[in-house]
């Protein structure tokens, strides 16, 4: 299982969409391995067009939704702390989705360098998928 961000989901929606990552997701999506959690949804239906909105809960519908429980909001805070704290700052968004990776132990897939420099800063261990 792998969660692909929002960075990711934005180009494999888009009509003229990175082809190579547009290629990646669709093959997760195909292999049953595509996965989203409540942050990615969130930030996904926030910019989602009205003429997209049926396109993004089809390819939904194929990912399966990692929950974002009542104790992934605690560590996502202390993430945050302890990124902060060695002088890094990204935005919650990505902060919240890193944390999702590490609950549930999946790779993240994302078209975005916010999660190559928070991989191995502080206590934060996630893991990128090749891109």
């Amino acid at each position: 299982m792998t969660l692909i961000d929002t960075s990711a989901w934005i180009e494999f929606l888009r009509r003229k969409g990175n082809p190579e990552i547009t290629r990646r997701v669709a093959a997760y999506l195909e292999a049953g391995l595509a996965a989203y959690c409540g942050p990615v949804e969130f930030e996904l239906y926030v910019g989602a067009k009205e003429g997209e909105k049926a396109d993004l809960r089809q390819a939904l519908e194929f990912s399966t939704r990692l929950e974002f429980s009542e104790s992934c909001w605690r560590r996502a805070a202390g993430i945050e702390k302890s990124l902060r704290a060695k002088g890094v700052t990204v935005p919650r968004d990505d902060i919240f989705v890193a944390t999702a990776a590490i609950h549930h132990n999946v790779e993240i897939y994302a078209d975005d360098p916010h999660f190559e420099l928070m991989q191995g800063r502080g206590e934060l261990t996630i893991r990128l998928a090749a891109v």
